[in-house]
């Protein structure tokens, strides 16, 4: 799809009338105001109405559309059995997927393909054996040998990850409790118990690591990678839980994790700060797992733009629907608007967590129909002894994206200490010398890099090719797509990156001491290009590296400074910085207090995580 067919499509779902007809939520009517509800609520029930076709398309690609019985017995193309359980629902190729299947779950017999073991990870394979279980215990698509395979893996086998990350945490819990409800009376060899007792055992920690993160959010916040993750291990909890208790708050906890995913999204991308994310990630926002999650419940995403996408299996089978107020919310929010978010400080050795750690995230976002800027606002450092190491773990500091394209985007990163947890474009892991401060259109960054890290640079990623103009004066960029507008300046100087697979896209500035100033803004606001690059070259800028000290005066969105150690001024007052879990016109939610409300058209719909 070409650029003005995107902006096209994506700003007609925003040209909408808010406001819409009264709301049922447990039965109470909780909106009143018809007449300026209706365009939201065509939206809504277009959406719904859709959801059926969008998902058959997404099946089919999730199974593969040109496949052949060696192709799906590859397990090299189907780690855990996502293809072959989605050939099974479509009634094809039974036999094969029935022998990925027992392979899938014999996965202790042999290295897997592609250089992966499952031996740290066993609990990706136990979700989907959990998933296939239930969705064809009534089935004949499931033959004896694989049923067989599938209790023993989990009768015999420790099927918890090695690894301390809350995803592993709740897949390994929620794929416990359910085969121990499927199993009440065998014992699970690994754990000692029968199934009836870790299912109880299980019930219990889940409902405290939900309402945890209802209170304080996910230390993975707002990943377009991993929110896939946990949207699959929540969905098939909400499908098969027998806890009504349970049940409830996975539900609630969806439709959450949707209308928190809306509110930072621009035509079914997540802009702004993230937790945890990869290089495709944050280079495209099409390579978001989150995108096709998107289209397939709210469609705002143009088919051509997910052709080769593929999902969980998990969504595509679910009795899980998003409540018609986080529809409206995700689809029609046609103004600007602020949303301040925080975040817990995540501790792998405490997922939980029983005992958190003092401190957290700030994440602050400004959201158009044109564009989104947001970046992490203030970070509190670790205490020592905890999972210091984990801090700025492949995460994305700040980032402006705009409509035009999933390629439009820019942001500045310090590439940090490489390795299997690391990558060239996001995160810093070990070293967290960033620091970055935004009101609504203006962003400034602080690096102070250690002489010790092997990287003395920062870099900037802005893709020539996805802007219609792409000035420098006075070693300012500026571009231009559309009707939006937007500068950036590396004050440590920059150089094009000319060669290689950044050419054309990469900007490098060196030195330890650095910093950036980003603006952006629209022709509505500077009536033209010429005069917004005029107006930003007028603003003043002034850096001290030895204080590590920025600031900037910009005409149209004020004066901000800022230090590495937590001065956050607005014309040059503190910047108050105790945010709500959740703070925008659509969220509200104080601070580890579990009671979150959402606002659309007039209504509300109020979760309750509280026990």
């Amino acid at each position: 799809m070409n650029r003005r067919k995107f902006i096209k499509s994506s700003l007609a779902l925003c040209a909408c009338t808010t406001l819409t007809e009264s709301l049922l939520f447990n039965g109470k009517v909780l909106a009143t105001n018809p007449q300026r509800s209706k365009g939201s609520s065509l939206l809504a029930s277009k959406a719904l109405d859709g959801f059926k076709k969008r998902r058959d398309f997404l099946l089919e690609n999730t199974a593969g559309r040109v496949l052949t019985s060696e192709m799906l017995l590859d397990t090299s193309k189907d780690w855990y059995g996502n293809r072959a359980i989605a050939n099974l629902v479509l009634h094809r190729y039974a036999s094969e997927a029935n022998k990925h299947l027992q392979y899938t779950a014999r996965w202790f017999e042999h290295p897997h393909p592609g250089g992966r073991s499952l031996d740290g990870e066993p609990d990706f394979t136990a979700i989907k054996l959990c998933r296939a279980s239930y969705l064809f215990r009534n089935s004949s698509e499931i033959e004896k040998e694989t049923q067989e395979c599938i209790q023993r893996f989990f009768l015999n086998q420790d099927f918890k990850s090695q690894y301390g990350s809350e995803n592993h945490g709740l897949m390994f819990r929620v794929s416990r409790h359910l085969m121990g409800q499927l199993f009440p009376e065998k014992v699970f060899n690994a754990y000692g118990k029968k199934g009836e007792v870790l299912t109880v055992e299980d019930a219990e920690w889940i409902k405290d690591f939900i309402r945890y993160r209802a209170k304080r959010g996910w230390g993975e916040f707002d990943s377009s990678a991993y929110i896939a993750e946990e949207w699959g291990i929540l969905l098939t909890l909400y499908d098969y839980t027998e806890d009504a208790e349970l049940k409830h708050l996975a539900e609630m906890m969806l439709n959450l994790i949707l209308a928190d995913l809306s509110v930072d999204s621009l035509n079914g991308m997540v802009c702004g700060a993230q937790g945890r994310i990869y290089m495709p990630q944050a280079l495209d926002h099409a390579n978001e797992s989150t995108f096709p999650l998107q289209y397939l419940y709210f469609g705002m995403i143009p088919t051509d733009l997910v052709v080769n996408k593929e999902v969980g299996i998990d969504a595509l089978v679910s009795g899980f629907r998003p409540n018609k107020i986080v529809l409206e919310l995700a689809l029609d929010r046609p103004m600007a608007y602020e949303n301040f978010e925080r975040k817990h400080l995540h501790n792998t050795a405490d997922i939980k967590p029983e005992h958190p750690l003092e401190g957290s995230i700030r994440k602050y976002t400004y959201c158009t129909p044109q564009y989104i800027m947001g970046c992490v606002q203030l970070q509190d450092p670790y205490p020592e002894g905890s999972s210091k190491w984990y801090a700025f773990h492949e995460q994305h500091d700040w980032d402006l994206s705009f409509a035009s394209s999933t390629r439009a985007r820019i942001f500045t990163h310090h590439p940090g200490k490489e390795g299997n947890e690391h990558n060239y474009w996001t995160g810093d892991l070990k070293c967290g010398c960033g620091h970055f401060f935004q009101h609504k259109t203006a962003l400034i960054c602080l690096y102070d890099i250690p002489e010790n890290e092997p990287y003395q640079f920062i870099h900037a990623h802005l893709p020539k090719k996805e802007f219609e103009e792409v000035l420098e004066i006075n070693n300012i960029l500026f571009v231009r797509t559309g009707d939006t507008f937007a500068a950036l300046k590396l004050l440590g100087g920059h150089t094009w990156t000319t060669q290689g697979e950044w050419a054309g896209k990469e900007l490098i500035s060196q030195g330890g001491k650095n910093a950036v100033v980003c603006e952006v803004g629209r022709k509505a606001d500077y009536g033209s290009f010429k005069n917004f690059s005029d107006t930003i070259s007028a603003n003043t800028i002034t850096f001290d590296p030895v204080q590590m000290k920025l600031s900037y005066n910009s005409r149209n969105a004020g004066k901000l400074t800022m230090d590495t150690n937590g001065l956050r001024l607005f014309n040059d007052q503190p910047m108050p910085l105790d945010y709500p879990t959740y703070g925008s016109p659509f969220m509200k939610s104080e601070w580890d207090s579990g009671l979150i409300t959402i606002y659309k058209n007039g209504g509300k719909m109020v979760l309750d995580f509280r026990a």
